[in-house]
């Protein structure tokens, strides 16, 4: 069918019309001479804090990009007075956004699965209420895409409290999988050295077509609020799609605060991920290691110290090509809890050659600034995040 509108000179109102938002919009833009609908569909699953989510919109909102696309708001069953309030008031005062409320608490994939059959656009950004993206961040993903660079992407999460790396993409180490770079410096890092292809992804903030999306499953509705995202860009991966990080697109991850004041159990929904595809991974940290490392790390011989519980140390280390001449492992030890002081004899500290710390995240020999202040060697820290670096660069 086809509908011909005949506009005057007055202002033209279209919240009236008895038509979809998508169409609206078109409306709109043909009515000033131009089109500008950038053929994105927004999927955010609400379940947090009223304060978390006021601020997340307030800053969402105004971004230009989200002006011009389509918003999908999926409540999770939050029953919170001043949250249904927010919602009713960004649903009526805005066009481009739909809120749909679920009757019962379903969790992350099922919410956002339900956002996507909603959704009208072709591209589609799933983001978390405690995530706050940068100017022109959904831009340069969304060119990703429709340039054909990538079949999913993600920008650089930085942790706004520290201003460090959250989330660089995602690898696998020996058993485990991790967020890459995490507790990273950004500017100590030379990612012009490093693929910026990854294994999986995290939809804490993410883009795909949403043909893809359909045609590798959906959001398996198995799991509450863990792994469905990273499950299906690995997914990708496995069938010889691409997913990439795209760091110079930046957002800030305040992590945890969309859903903390709830407790899961992540037990079972791990052994789901790994039961179905734990033989056809294959670890990709020590690639990440070897980008890493100078020409200096490779020439000089290190004792290596790993305070950690991470299994198989010696063998990664060893895998780099890095010269060790010795490896000593303390057990038991909480690795927010370092002091070297404490944990290290006088010998140990004065020792003549280069030391590797192994750790669980690099951040964790952080407090220890006076034990490596008087000690003259070119000491590396090493840890499961896949961080490798000089220890006066943490």
């Amino acid at each position: 069918m086809l509908l011909i509108f005949k506009f005057s000179s007055d202002k033209l109102s279209l919240e009236n019309l008895a038509i979809s938002y998508k169409h609206r919009i078109t409306l709109y833009y043909l009515y000033l001479g131009e089109s500008k609908m950038n053929n994105v569909s927004f999927i955010i699953s609400v379940d947090s804090s009223y304060e978390m989510l006021s601020n997340f919109f307030e800053t969402f909102l105004n971004d230009d990009f989200v002006k011009d696309s389509e918003v999908v708001v999926v409540n999770d069953c939050v029953d919170n007075i001043s949250i249904l309030n927010h919602l009713n008031q960004l649903n009526n005062k805005n066009d481009n956004i739909t809120v749909i409320n679920l009757k019962t608490k379903s969790g992350y994939g099922i919410a956002n699965n339900i956002g996507v059959d909603k959704s009208t656009n072709d591209y589609l950004f799933f983001i978390n209420t405690d995530v706050f993206a940068q100017k022109d961040c959904f831009e340069k993903m969304y060119n990703c895409l429709k340039n054909n660079e990538a079949d999913c992407v993600q920008p650089l999460l930085i942790w706004p409290q520290n201003m460090r790396i959250q989330c660089a993409g995602s690898f696998f180490g020996p058993y485990y999988k991790n967020h890459l770079f995490a507790g990273r410096r950004p500017e100590t890092i030379d990612f012009s050295k490093i693929p910026n292809s990854r294994q999986a992804l995290t939809s804490a903030l993410y883009a795909m077509k949403k043909e893809t999306f359909y045609k590798y499953g959906r959001f398996d509705e198995f799991y509450y609020n863990k792994l469905e995202s990273f499950e299906l860009s690995y997914k990708l991966t496995l069938n010889d799609r691409k997913c990439i990080c795209l760091v110079d697109a930046i957002a800030y991850h305040s992590q945890g605060a969309g859903r903390g004041q709830y407790y899961f159990d992540f037990y079972q929904q791990e052994a789901h991920f790994w039961s179905h595809f734990g033989n056809k991974i294959t670890p990709d940290i020590v690639e990440y290691y070897k980008f890493q490392i100078d020409d200096n790390m490779y020439d000089q011989v290190c004792s290596v110290i790993a305070i950690t519980q991470t299994r198989n140390v010696k063998e990664l280390i060893q895998s780099t090509g890095l010269k060790i001449c010795s490896f000593n492992e303390i057990n038991g030890i909480n690795p927010n809890k370092i002091n070297l002081l404490d944990l290290l004899p006088y010998n140990i500290h004065k020792l003549g050659i280069p030391i590797i710390f192994f750790v669980e995240n690099i951040t964790n020999l952080l407090g220890n600034s006076k034990w490596f202040e008087v000690r003259k060697c070119n000491d590396i820290a090493m840890d499961t995040f896949a961080n490798l670096l000089y220890v006066k660069q943490i």
